[in-house]
């Protein structure tokens, strides 16, 4: 409960106070280094070169600086010991806050005038300080930024708790990105592992950035680090009034100059306004190779005589006191010198990558939320009489969530095996689950799967908005939860585990703990295995209710987009070797049992036979190896039976319909960091040769299946999705149905794929509409999103009419614009009505 307050409160803030960090963030960059731009682009005023002249004693250059500019005062004057430099001056109005500063010739005091960037570095300061709104520093502008750097605060904080690893002391868990994500996964990494970066960086930029917005914070920091108490209005004085006698100031600054102005390289004098009594005359000076600026001795001196009154050396004051005296540079970094300076810069530029990342991630995580409801086909019983039968004592309830259908499958399975053993069930799924299913139940068992990066499947949206937002009184029910998932996510089967974890917080009990798979760990499946045996299940027939694999021949393989620059893709054709016929619909999914490169299996063998020594049955051996997860150490045992876990199989949507005779596949060449095929792709696009055999099954995959529907298709997709638009096209093409609309998008447009076919389909009017995007071309330079944006009006009356919307492609990107372009131009009630009708289904991946 704790860890969902901070993650809505750290969302919320994101979404209300990230802009504001990251303009802060640029121009916070922006004016780091503002005085060496400065003098960059206007070296002539800041070095004019050595005068001809001596200087002007400082008194004689504000009494000149003073008559040319009536109705101001020189507040500061800072003096260089480089006498190829200028000086800077600072002049106040006598009344009202005017202000004038610039460069002056030290030997004339001729006004040079100030950088040619100084009016841009003034509005990145109002920007940053207070967006540049009306009021200046006691406007509406500095209490958003005041709020905004508290909210830096708690995005470091919560930021850090939310993301704390399991393995906390492994510094890799924190600190390494990987690149290799994409999509979602890939913002999530570079919010959190690059957060992790600069968290120590954030939090003095707002603990100090507070100093300037909050006067009693001010107060509060200087009292605890000097025990000294400030008052909002110390240090100023009121202008105007009668003028206060002005004592000389060049005796104070010949002793100056005689005791230490070869020791420093820049000096300030500052003056009080007309109307406040100088009493004494304060020089601060910095020496040669200073940290940062405020890095100064102080000395004070009697104007009347010039004698020294008092020193105070930075290196003798108290470290609460340099702080204080030091907020600003240590803000910006210059505390820490010249790298710090360049870490606070970058440090700076990376925060408008955390609004970016963070609206990403939460504009996802709101598409998924609107996303389906129901698209799990009616739940039937699996071995009860009817509804209501595994709700009694001794009965189960058995409730499922599937994306593509693997949990529908387990689930079922369970179900004949505890039917067989006599147990009666109620097979649900969990999109029709009710609060009084629940209450009415026992026994429950949950087989759900965990769909993108720990997030529920489509069918699961639903329940999970309505019912696990709240607990419920389960105290009665005992319950089992099977999660699927995928080991390369962080989240691994994360919505199992919130699932048990509500479940656990509703007061039900636990049958056994949660069983995690990734649906090739036999490890896991036989422990599922063992727990409905003792639940009440037959020895056998719990099984899932899927097809054998069967042997199949790859008949021919031609690369889609030989001549491109990009990864390639294939089309493949196999043909069962029994000459069995095989089922199957449009939508529905291939699986294949891939197999290992015969190098890397060859350089094992080699490892494991030392010397020329020969292990027996090495053909066995070989034949193991090639279909199991290879030791990443090159050892395994060999003594007995080598026990290694099985590849897991690769899924691909079918591009063809059984009424052709063969099963197509589209598959896209996928290589790894170090150059090696892809476990998936490289058996099915190198390794194996037209001829020889592929295992392979096929899937129902109801979430993409028509169900009988007749009315036209709107077909959207890129990549490799056109895998499963083909096959349902073909499905239309076979049956007469014509009308049908594609949008596609590719990369290039001169290695289209299926470029032929398309053409023909729109030939004899199986499409009437062919609409295609090419991202990667100069003259196009569009997505799919695009199209349907430039065809709202189109598309709204396709819908009207009664048309379907199939998507088929990548969810990373492809599918989550296409979806929320779907919900501008259709609605989003409307978009999650044709969800619940089946008229809006996706195949995605």
């Amino acid at each position: 409960m704790t860890r969902q307050i901070f993650f809505q409160i750290h969302w919320f803030l994101g979404i209300s106070a990230g802009i504001v960090l990251a303009l802060m963030g640029i121009t916070g960059a922006t004016m780091s280094f503002e005085d060496e731009i400065g003098e960059a682009l206007s070296p002539r005023i800041y070095v004019p070169g050595v005068p001809a002249g001596p200087d002007l004693s400082p008194d004689r250059l504000i009494a000149k600086l003073e008559a040319d500019n009536p109705g101001y005062y020189v507040a500061r004057l800072d003096w260089e010991a480089d006498r190829a430099r200028s000086f800077r001056v600072r002049m106040n109005a006598g009344e009202g806050r005017g202000r004038k500063q610039g460069q002056v010739d030290r030997a004339t005091g001729a006004w040079l005038g100030d950088s040619s960037a100084e009016g841009f570095f003034r509005t990145m300061d109002e920007l940053h300080r207070w967006l540049a709104l009306p009021g200046g520093s006691n406007g509406i502008g500095r209490k958003i930024t005041g709020f905004s750097a508290i909210s830096l605060i708690f995005f470091a904080l919560s930021g850090l708790y939310l993301r704390w690893p399991r393995k906390a002391l492994d510094w890799r868990s924190w600190l390494v990105l990987d690149l290799r994500k994409t999509g979602r996964n890939l913002w999530r990494a570079l919010h959190v592992s690059i957060g992790t970066w600069v968290l120590c960086f954030y939090l003095i930029s707002a603990f100090t950035g507070l100093w300037w917005s909050y006067d009693w914070y001010r107060s509060g920091v200087t009292y605890a680090l000097t025990g000294k108490v400030t008052s909002e209005g110390e240090g100023r004085r009121k202008r105007g009034g009668k003028p206060a006698p002005r004592p000389p100031i060049a005796p104070s600054w010949a002793t100056f100059i005689r005791d230490n102005g070869q020791d420093y390289a820049w000096a300030r004098l500052t003056r009080p306004a007309p109307g406040a009594p100088m009493k004494t005359v304060n020089v601060d000076a910095r020496p040669q190779g200073a940290r940062h600026l405020r890095q100064t001795d102080r000395f004070s001196y009697d104007p009347r005589t010039g004698a020294l009154k008092k020193t105070d050396l930075y290196d003798r004051r108290p470290l609460g006191q340099v702080i204080t005296q030091s907020m600003f540079e240590i803000h910006r970094g210059a505390f820490f010198g010249l790298p710090g300076r360049i870490i606070m810069l970058i440090t700076s530029l990376t925060m408008p990558m955390f609004t970016i990342t963070g609206f990403m991630r939460y504009l996802s995580r709101r598409k998924r939320k609107r996303e389906a409801k129901a698209l799990a086909a009616e739940a039937e019983a699996g071995a009860g009489t009817g509804p209501g039968t595994g709700s009694g004592d001794g009965g189960f309830l058995i409730v499922y969530a599937t994306q593509t259908g693997n949990a529908e499958l387990s689930a079922r399975g369970a179900a004949r095996a505890l039917g067989a053993g006599g147990v009666s069930v109620e097979v649900v799924a969990i999109a029709a689950l009710t609060q009084e299913m629940l209450r009415r139940a026992n026994r429950a068992l949950f087989v759900v799967s965990t769909y993108g990066e720990g997030d529920p499947p489509d069918v699961a949206r639903g329940f999970a908005r309505a019912m696990m937002r709240k607990r419920l009184k389960l105290g009665h029910l005992d319950y089992g939860v099977l999660g699927l998932g995928d080991r390369q996510y962080p989240d691994f089967c994360n919505f199992g585990v919130e699932l048990d974890a509500w479940l656990a917080q509703s007061g039900a009990q636990r049958l056994f703990p949660l069983i995690k798979t990734d649906g090739s760990d036999s490890r896991a499946y036989a422990a599922w295995r063992r727990e409905l045996v003792r639940l009440g299940a037959a020895e056998k027939g719990n099984e899932p209710a899927a097809d054998a694999f069967r042997r199949c021949r790859l008949v021919t393989r031609k690369v889609l987009n030989g001549a491109s620059g990009h990864a390639k893709a294939f089309h493949l054709r196999l043909e069962p070797l029994d000459g069995g016929a095989m089922a199957w619909e449009a939508g529905d999914i291939v699986e294949i049992q891939p197999r290992n490169a015969p190098a890397d299996v060859e350089a094992l063998l080699q490892q494991a036979t030392p010397d020329g020594e020969l292990l027996e049955d090495l053909s066995a051996l070989r034949e193991q190896l090639a279909a199991a997860v290879l030791p990443e150490d090159g050892m395994f045992a060999r003594d007995g039976a080598v026990t290694l876990r099985p590849l897991s199989t690769r899924e691909y949507s079918a591009a063809s319909i059984a009424a052709d005779g063969a099963i197509d596949l589209v598959v896209r060449q996928v290589r790894r960091d170090d150059g090696r095929f892809g476990i998936g792709s490289g058996w099915l696009t190198a390794h194996v040769s037209p001829g020889e055999t592929v295992m392979l099954r096929v899937r129902p995959n109801p979430g993409f299946r028509l169900s009988g529907f007749g009315g036209r298709l709107i077909l959207i997709g890129n990549g490799t999705g056109i895998a499963g638009l083909r096959a349902h096209l073909r499905a239309q093409a076979h049956t007469g149905r014509q009308g049908h609309w594609l949008l596609f998008g590719e990369r290039e447009r001169a290695h289209a794929f299926f470029d032929a076919e398309l053409e023909g389909w729109l030939d004899d009017g199986t499409l009437t509409r062919l609409d295609r995007a090419f991202s990667r071309d100069a003259d196009c330079g569009r997505y799919v999103q695009h199209l349907l944006q430039a065809a709202r009006a189109d598309v709204l009356r396709w819908v009207d009419d009664g048309a379907a919307i199939l998507v088929c492609g990548s969810l990373a990107g492809m599918a989550q614009d296409v979806h929320a372009t779907l919900g501008e131009i259709i609605g989003e009630e409307r978009l999650e009505a044709l969800i619940e009708s089946g008229r809006y289904k996706r195949d995605v991946y």
